[in-house]
């Protein structure tokens, strides 16, 4: 199934044709192509930043399309677009007005967009802060809730959100729900010979069929009932699989010789993802950064304090919060972009995919976005700062990792003594954090 989604890949890229590079060690790959193929193999969320007319979101709508089986029409038709004037009626559900006046019942009818597999909210950051509130649950859980109704799906729904820089006509999007985005991606420039092809208009006729995304919508629309719920997402899977097998014979007429994971070997190669080991060291480094990131004078950040502090020189300094969900995210990324190299989960996964998980949900210091705003760069300001960063932290974590491993073994070895001396000498936030788990809790 690996060489499959490799295939798949090099088939994205046929729809994309975009610049940008993401290394993995000795690997390049196209980061539009590779995230969405992750986010869709996941059930994840992206978000897409970019200049209007980039390809954000015609790139997430093909990928969409042709990862789950669904006619490209369908995927359009689903999809959220992101202005002031959008409701939640518009969004998620509608009472049913005949069955309202004829019985005074109110029977919710529910959108297309709650059955789909997928989910693109266009230009997101055009919805006003209270819209976007209308999203936490449903993008983090998979959970709608409408006028008292709700529907708990069990299966996850992939997310693409797109992101325009920021204009009269924009919002900033809320902390909250950048952090349930696990990943977060920028469109820039393109090869100049490249552009001749995107003038010339890239042909995407074949993923598309207006009469299955007819019969999808209809079928939708006569049972958009909770209670059939179930029926519905069946009739989907059904469709969307058989409609791989005549994507996957399109492609071959073309010269493209490729096989869709099925919705079954989609669940499968999600059990082997969870599955992939992860190297020693990657704990090691997480666990040193997650205490490094953290402000030592307050639980609350504020980087004005950081001029003259102690730790002044750290991450902290730059950054601030990693939460739990980014670095959950962070691991379940490295372990499918590790599957995808039929490799266990190494640092060189974990240093590649961590700007990306980060930049679009923590803090960045003034400071340090003034320090590299002058350098020339493939990428905004935020994620090269993050990058920077994070390989500054890398670097103190290697001088400092044969003492975190000998902090460990007094911890197994119940040598409190000992873990104070190694605490002192260093003074680093991570030590610091070892000394007050063991006084909190007695050993760890």
């Amino acid at each position: 199934m690996r060489e499959d989604i490799r295939k798949l890949y090099d088939l994205v890229r046929r729809f994309y044709i975009g610049d940008e590079v993401f290394e993995v060690g000795d690997n390049r790959y196209e980061p539009i192509a590779l995230f969405g193929i992750i986010t869709c193999l996941l059930g994840g969320k992206e978000l897409v930043f970019g200049e209007y007319g980039s390809g954000k979101t015609t790139s997430s709508e093909r990928i969409a399309s042709l990862l789950f089986g669904l006619p490209l029409e369908f995927v359009q038709a689903v999809t959220i677009h992101g202005h002031p004037e959008q409701t939640e009626e518009k969004i998620k559900a509608t009472l049913d007005l005949g069955a309202l006046e004829k019985e005074g019942k109110e029977v919710v009818k529910w959108k297309a967009c709650v059955f789909s597999p997928v989910l693109i909210v266009d230009e997101i950051n055009r919805l006003p802060v209270g819209k976007q509130n209308m999203l936490l649950n449903e993008v983090d859980r998979n959970v709608w809730s409408y006028r008292g109704e709700t529907i708990v799906f069990n299966t996850p729904k992939t997310f693409f959100a797109t992101v325009n820089y920021r204009d009269l006509g924009t919002t900033e999007i809320i902390p909250p729900l950048l952090d349930r985005f696990d990943v977060a991606v920028e469109v820039s420039r393109i090869h100049p010979i490249r552009k001749r092809v995107i003038r010339r208009g890239i042909v995407d006729d074949v993923l598309r069929d207006s009469a299955l995304a007819e019969e999808m919508l209809s079928y939708i629309h006569e049972n958009n009932e909770s209670c059939k719920a179930k029926d519905v997402l069946k009739f989907i899977t059904e469709k969307s699989d058989k409609f791989k097998c005549v994507l996957e014979e399109r492609f071959k007429k073309e010269g493209f010789n490729v096989e869709i994971p099925k919705s079954y070997e989609l669940e499968k190669i999600r059990r082997e993802i969870e599955d992939t080991e992860v190297e020693e060291e990657v704990e090691l480094f997480l666990d040193f950064i997650g205490q490094e990131v953290y402000c030592q004078l307050s639980t609350k950040k504020d980087f004005s304090k950081c001029d003259g502090c102690h730790y002044v020189n750290y991450i902290c300094s730059d950054i601030y919060a990693i939460s739990n969900r980014a670095e959950i995210s962070l691991i379940r990324y490295a372990k499918a972009l590790a599957w995808i190299e039929e490799k266990e989960v190494g640092l060189v996964h974990v240093l590649a995919l961590m700007p990306y998980v980060l930049w679009h949900r923590c803090e960045i210091s003034y400071k340090k976005i003034a320090e590299v705003k002058d350098i020339e760069k493939d990428c905004c300001d935020e994620l090269y700062a993050v990058k920077e960063a994070i390989y500054d932290a890398f670097r103190r974590w290697e001088e400092h990792k044969i003492h975190q491993i000998e902090a460990y073994r007094c911890i197994a070895r119940g040598e409190y003594e000992k873990l104070i001396e190694i605490a002192k000498d260093f003074n680093h936030p991570f030590f610091k954090s070892l000394i007050r788990g063991y006084e909190h809790r007695g050993n760890i």
